[in-house]
């Protein structure tokens, strides 16, 4: 009986190894083609009302302390994440800032799935510099929507097609490439373009992150991200930006 039993375990496992492996994963975001609303250049010294933004977003959304608006404004950009449940947390320890999702959500009805953006608030990290509480407001809109980007790419996926992908961005450095660098033009797309420009320029040029971009630039930053100077040129050929720059 015992013997029958494992069997039964090692098949489904194997049946469940092979399922995965034989899914088609595209790392490569692209442009959704649909017409958006494009965020100010900058956002700072704008006035909201964050009653509005809570409606516009849905009340599915959970936000970050000291960071509420920055994750509204994020929030709003992607219109057809507004059912979706999402929360964003600030943690001790972690990546700078990850998007995840609560697996035990991926098993049932994609309409019941959760999401959580973990966000590192932890003090005295090596990178400091790039945490949110150390961004300008913009760069924190900018990232936020970064996320978001994963966050929506998440949902388009069945569990076995997710489970492929965590797979393949672990082993295939340049799959993560691929997905990394798309997915920063998700705000671009979403009308947060001058958003996303300012972090990746913030991450490279400011004097406060000098040092730690001297370490991790090369070999990291630039491999798995787009350069300011790569952003730019994509908001320039893109119909949403080619008139304001």
């Amino acid at each position: 009986m015992i013997k029958k039993i494992l069997l039964g375990l090692l098949s489904a496992i194997v049946l469940l190894v092979i399922s995965i492996l034989v899914q088609n994963v595209d790392p490569i975001q692209y442009d959704p083609q649909k017409s958006v609303f494009v965020f100010p250049d900058s956002l700072e010294s704008l006035s909201f009302n964050i009653d509005s933004l809570k409606q516009v977003v849905g009340s599915n959304k959970g936000l970050p302390k000291g960071f509420e608006l920055a994750a509204l404004l994020a929030y709003a950009a992607y219109p057809q994440l507004k059912d979706v449940e999402i929360d964003m947390q600030l943690i001790p320890s972690g990546a700078p800032m990850e998007s995840n999702f609560e697996i035990p959500t991926l098993l049932g009805s994609r309409k019941n799935r959760k999401y959580i953006i973990y966000l590192n608030n932890a003090p005295n990290t090596p990178f400091d510099e790039i945490l949110l509480r150390s961004l300008p407001f913009d760069s924190q809109v900018g990232i936020l929507a970064h996320e978001l980007g994963h966050t929506a790419y998440y949902h388009r996926l069945s569990a076995l097609q997710i489970a492929k992908w965590g797979l393949m961005y672990l082993i295939d450095e340049d799959f993560r490439a691929k997905h990394e660098r798309s997915t920063d033009l998700m705000p671009l797309y979403h009308g947060l373009g001058s958003q996303i420009y300012q972090y990746a320029w913030y991450v490279r040029h400011d004097p406060s992150c000098i040092d730690m971009y001297q370490q991790f630039g090369a070999t990291f930053i630039d491999k798995f991200y787009m350069t300011d100077e790569e952003l730019k040129a994509a908001m320039r050929n893109h119909k949403l930006y080619d008139e304001t720059l």
